[in-house]
């Protein structure tokens, strides 16, 4: 069930621009935009400059790599709208077929060995994080992965453990074809920080 406050309870700035978003966009504003900028001074600011700062901020990971990550989170986590927005996201830097190649765990996957070995580990990490060993770790490594690397990708999966919970205790639906292809050129243009005109324009948390 959608929650009614998240989809109105927005402050004028953010009201502003929905409805121009809507109206030149010709397709409904995404539910991730909807809770980032509902009360955005208490949650949806802080949070997007985390995400903005691990999703494009200088990494050992490619953009479409970190993307991936976060798809395989959101596959494990259940959280169907971020499945699609991601995966869209990802194909908007890597060809689509090669992201489902990376997400099939095949042997004939596209991802470079270290970014394969990290994600089979974000795979397990998330779904059977009792199962983990230190055997997992070691063969992450044994990869080429570096320590620092090791961190970046795991804090991609950290975010998106909160993020895919928020998305889902909302009751946010997975996207369209077309909504996700509409999405990943708005991230792709602009990145994940709050737009500027809820950033700058808003009275702040109530």
């Amino acid at each position: 069930m959608w929650l009614d406050a998240v989809e109105s309870g927005q402050e004028l700035p953010a009201r502003i621009m929905f409805a121009t978003m809507r109206r030149f966009g010709r397709t409904e504003v995404p539910a991730v935009m909807k809770v980032v900028c509902y009360r955005n001074r208490y949650f949806g600011t802080p949070l997007s400059d985390l995400i903005q700062d691990a999703m494009r901020g200088p990494s050992f990971w490619t953009v479409a790599e970190r993307e991936i990550f976060a798809t395989r989170a959101s596959q494990f986590n259940e959280c169907p709208f971020c499945v699609s927005a991601h995966h869209g996201i990802a194909a908007a830097y890597i060809a689509e077929n090669l992201v489902d190649e990376a997400l099939a765990d095949g042997d004939d996957s596209p991802l470079r060995p270290e970014a394969g070995a990290m994600l089979e580990f974000v795979g397990k990490m998330v779904r059977d994080p009792d199962g983990l060993s230190p055997g997992d770790a070691d063969k992450v490594r044994a990869a080429g992965v570096t320590a620092e690397a090791f961190d970046e990708a795991l804090w991609v999966v950290t975010l998106f453990n909160v993020i895919n919970r928020a998305m889902n205790a909302v009751g946010a639906e997975a996207l369209e074809a077309s909504q996700a292809q509409i999405g990943a050129r708005f991230i792709k243009a602009f990145g994940y920080r709050t737009p500027p005109p809820v950033r700058y324009l808003s009275r702040g948390a109530r």
